[in-house]
């Protein structure tokens, strides 16, 4: 008779579905569209309402954007809390106070009726129209200190007092300033809430995540922007195009390749969990073959390409 010896053998599924780790990687990939101006958009626009539409505008796209941010850094606290088993109350905390000061974002409105209320008792004036508006804003001709009569086909229309283009120029540049100031406080909140979590990540043996700021605003098409407006006598459209460098920066590169790098962490910690867990990969962090004969997906974490072995760039890069 043969002697049978038994053995014993585990079976477990080769990959798990896991619904709440796909739903955090979904949301940390999901783009902020049409919540920041460009340069042309904003010298345009800017121009024409002689830098109001801005300061209504940008506010409440920037009060629309953290809102976003908070949510998704909120579900990711949540996900680590439950993954790694630690009360993480501190880092909820931080991740609430997002934003800025309710001050910064109401600095913009208490200038603009600042604005309205020199501007309104104008509106009856004898001789007021268009040109006197233009000649408070821009081209103006500080000569003369007490008034400038303006002269147009040989005719004196209202006089621009002095006061007027100061008031309004310096209005302009404390709301346009203080709106910079709310993004960069915004920006260094992320960052506090980042580097709790690299605290985490360390503790799981995965790398931290790189700190990205929106820097101060100097790029190359608001410069010229705002030294457009500086030509025309708008001395406001410096603090303007810093404030609006800073909010597309921000928004579209900054926030974007830290949270594209928290969605690697949150792959890797899958990756490492066993048994597996079968997360797809969202659209927005696929990594693709650059090379344009092949374009064949990666799996994450590959450094080059398994077909064609073309080295391959992280979405994040991209991004970045």
């Amino acid at each position: 008779m043969s002697q049978f010896t038994p053995t014993q053998w585990t079976l477990e599924p080769n990959a798990r579905p896991d619904h709440l780790s796909a739903a955090v990687l979904h949301s940390l990939s999901r783009p902020a569209r049409g919540l920041a101006w460009g340069p042309v958009k904003t010298f345009i626009l800017g121009g024409l309402t002689f830098g109001i539409l801005p300061l209504i505008v940008w506010p409440k796209k920037f009060a629309r954007f953290v809102a976003f941010e908070r949510q998704q850094l909120w579900h990711l606290v949540q996900w680590l809390r439950i993954r790694t088993g630690e009360d993480e109350a501190a880092l909820g905390n931080s991740v609430r106070d997002t934003g800025a000061l309710a001050t910064l974002w109401i600095v913009p409105l208490i200038m603009l009726v600042i604005l309205a209320a020199i501007f309104i008792p104008w509106l009856n004036s004898p001789g007021f129209d268009f040109s006197t508006i233009l000649s408070g804003t821009y081209f103006f001709d500080g000569s003369r200190p007490d008034a400038l009569l303006i002269h147009r086909w040989g005719r004196h229309l209202l006089p621009v007092p002095m006061h007027f283009y100061r008031v309004w120029t310096i209005c302009l540049s404390i709301a346009y300033a203080s709106h910079w100031l709310h993004v960069q406080q915004h920006a260094a909140d992320v960052h506090r809430v980042v580097r709790r979590m690299n605290l985490i990540f360390a503790k799981q043996h995965v790398g931290p995540v790189g700190l990205l700021g929106p820097g101060i605003g100097l790029r190359p098409l608001w410069i010229l922007a705002g030294l457009v407006g500086v030509g025309c006598g708008a001395w406001w459209a410096i603090p303007a195009a810093l404030a609006g460098a800073v909010h597309q920066r921000y928004i579209e590169r900054a926030s974007t390749r830290i949270r594209g790098e928290l969605a690697q962490r949150v792959s890797m910690l899958l990756q490492e969990q066993r048994p597996a867990v079968d997360v797809p990969t969202p659209h927005g962090f696929r990594v693709v073959c650059r090379n344009r004969l092949c374009e064949k997906s990666a799996p994450a974490g590959a450094a080059f390409c398994p077909r064609c072995g073309t080295r391959l760039a992280s979405r994040v890069e991209v991004v970045a």
